[in-house]
């Protein structure tokens, strides 16, 4: 199901055409191909948007590039004009100052004084072209992302601890806006993060987050964290226990499985206290991990944070820590496969690429939803990709399967924008492979279909989102409207099946189900309006679409505008007046290809 995207280009040295020096706006969000022409790149002609330029235009230093990326130019080169000035500021200060001596005193000591005076001056010309150069340097490995030691001066400033700790005091409640919460802090430092609960109260915890979160990721593996909890409980409940205590990582994780899962349990929004309780003790345990634990430990620990940001408004920035975690695991090689002769057991090796695999999975399917630049290319990915070495490694029962589809799909995500030109057609037959081999691994359980409907609902969003609208060639098997049919159909299931897990008591979102079911709500009204040969299947499917967002809007506050959004928009659908002014002035936390869509509806 890869998709080659690399395009071939003939072209006689006199006919070369004209093109910039960098990819144009649309391409550089979306980590597209550009082939630079102007006045137009060829990726927005095809699907017939403006051709923007970027806003900081960054030519190549050498051949081989060496240059800066977009984003980083602005914070660049103000760190460099503040560094210049700081060390002319030291000049100026350690130049000797004239002094009241009398003019015979001033005679004698001259010739020392101008002795003095110009060795001091040497020191600090010297001491200047020294820090001058060690800080561009720095700020030039900082700016091409190589591995560096983080220790003394500014790196200091932006070591790993530092960065994390700022990143958790962003408030999760808006995913879109990177906002300091002095309200939410407060509260979480308020929680007594020493509370102990008994195993009784903590199990339906660990295993409601083993049964969901942990058949979604391969670095997860739930009879190990079954295991430490058991032992964890049977050491702190027996003091003469001969169980010894688990190390500082496996702590970590555990307080954080503990804290996801209260998240994901019924009546989930009366426990934000406890679940911010066992954060806060797994924080404590962060600081020497990153002091002592190797690199996979802190990877793996980053990955815990993640997912219980994607769940919790008071748990930082889920877009900012995944750009963390993965500028670590690109600084740490993980990447890329190991060395042949490196001394590594072939278990540690699969764990590595585990953890990969599942920060990857955790950036497509954030930068998918809410429309943001992925982290890493898949042409830089040169490690095994899972399906290559799990078959060599007995599986850990359906859960490894489960898992792999979930990468599986979202390497799918990224060849769906990796291949803008490609046809409504062609990215729709990959999305039906993908759901026979999904459909497939899974065993019949309630919990995968959900993630099915969900994936599947995800890429159809992101199709409408490259495309615009649904155009096929004639001739084909497959009209456009049915296509547009099956899409309906299954963004209507995936809302369906989400209002009767609420139902049950089973539903507990975090931002992504809020942007997904917010996606899916937008793209059935939009599809069915003014096409009576494509009937709403339920008149009642926005309204619950919208009292699942009405949900997930009490625990993250930003989102509650989906529901305004959705509400006018399928008022418009039905013909009537709508005086909100949300629906011309959209808010940004809206995705900009969903905009885009309800642009093009008005």
């Amino acid at each position: 199901m890869r998709i080659g995207s690399s395009n071939t280009r003939n072209s006689s040295p006199g006919s070369t055409p004209r093109a910039r020096g960098q990819a144009c706006e649309r391409c550089w969000k979306r980590k597209q191909k550009c082939d630079r022409k102007l006045p137009e790149c060829t990726a927005c002609v095809v699907v017939g948007v403006r051709c923007v330029p970027r806003k900081f235009p960054v030519d190549p230093i050498t051949k081989n590039g060496g240059n800066l990326s977009h984003a980083a130019v602005p914070s660049y080169v103000g760190t460099l004009k503040r560094k210049r000035d700081d060390l002319q500021g030291r000049i100026r200060s350690q130049r000797p100052c004239p002094n009241s001596h009398s003019p015979t005193e001033h005679l004698d000591n001259g010739q020392q004084a101008h002795s003095e005076g110009s060795l001091a001056d040497q020191n600090a010309a010297e001491n200047t072209v020294q820090a001058a150069m060690g800080e561009i340097g720095f700020l030039s490995r900082s700016a091409m992302a190589e591995p560096r030691d983080e220790t003394g001066g500014l790196s200091q400033q932006l070591s790993i601890g530092r960065m994390l700790r700022l990143t958790l005091f962003l408030s999760g409640a808006n995913p879109a806006q990177s906002v300091i919460d002095p309200h939410g802090q407060s509260v979480a430092a308020m929680v007594d993060s020493s509370m102990i609960s008994n195993r009784l109260l903590v199990l339906p915890f660990i295993t409601r987050f083993v049964d969901t979160i942990g058949v979604q990721f391969l670095h997860i593996d739930s009879k190990e964290i079954l295991g430490d909890f058991e032992t964890f409980f049977k050491a702190s409940e027996d003091a003469n226990s001969d169980v010894g205590c688990l190390s500082a990582v496996k702590s970590f994780n555990l307080y954080m499985s503990m804290a996801t899962g209260a998240l994901l349990s019924p009546g989930s929004s009366g426990l934000q206290g406890l679940a911010s309780s066992y954060h806060a003790t797994a924080m404590k345990l962060f600081p020497g991990i990153l002091d002592d634990g190797t690199r996979l430990d802190i990877l793996h620990c980053m990955l815990s944070l993640i997912i219980y940001s994607m769940h919790s408004a008071f748990g930082g920035s889920a877009w900012h820590l995944t750009g963390l975690a993965m500028k670590k695991a690109i600084a740490y090689r993980f990447h890329k496969d190991v060395e042949a002769d490196a001394q590594i057991s072939l278990g540690m090796l699969n764990t590595r690429r585990n953890v990969f695999w599942s920060l990857y999975t955790l950036d497509r399917t954030i930068g998918t939803i809410m429309d943001r630049p992925f982290s890493i290319e898949d042409e830089d990915i040169t490690v095994l990709g899972p399906e290559e070495y799990q078959n060599a490694i007995p599986a850990r029962d359906c859960d490894l399967n489960q898992a792999l589809h979930f990468v599986s799909h979202a390497r799918f995500m990224s060849n769906i924008r990796d291949a803008p030109s490609k046809s409504v057609l062609y990215h729709y037959s990959n999305l039906c492979y993908w759901k026979d081999c999904a459909a497939g691994r899974d065993p019949a359980a309630k919990s995968p279909a959900v993630h099915i409907m969900r994936l599947s609902c995800r890429a159809i969003i992101e199709i409408l989102k490259l495309k615009g609208s649904i155009t096929v060639e004639p001739n084909l098997v497959r009209s456009a409207s049915s296509i547009e049919k099956d899409f309906i159909k299954a963004c209507v299931d995936y809302i369906e099946e989400e209002y009767q897990r609420s139902d049950r008591g089973e539903f507990a979102g975090g931002i992504v189900e809020a942007y997904d079911i917010f996606n899916a709500g937008v793209i059935i009204v939009c599809l069915t309006a003014g096409k009576p040969l494509i009937p709403l299947h339920d008149t009642n499917i926005v309204n619950k679409c919208t009292a699942l967002l009405t949900l997930l809007g009490e625990r993250f506050s930003g989102l509650r505008v989906f529901r305004r959004v959705l509400w006018a928009l399928s008022g418009l659908v039905r013909g009537e007046t709508v005086n909100d002014p949300i629906i011309r002035d959209l808010p940004p936390v809206i995705p900009e290809g969903i905009r885009e869509l309800i642009s093009g509806f008005i």
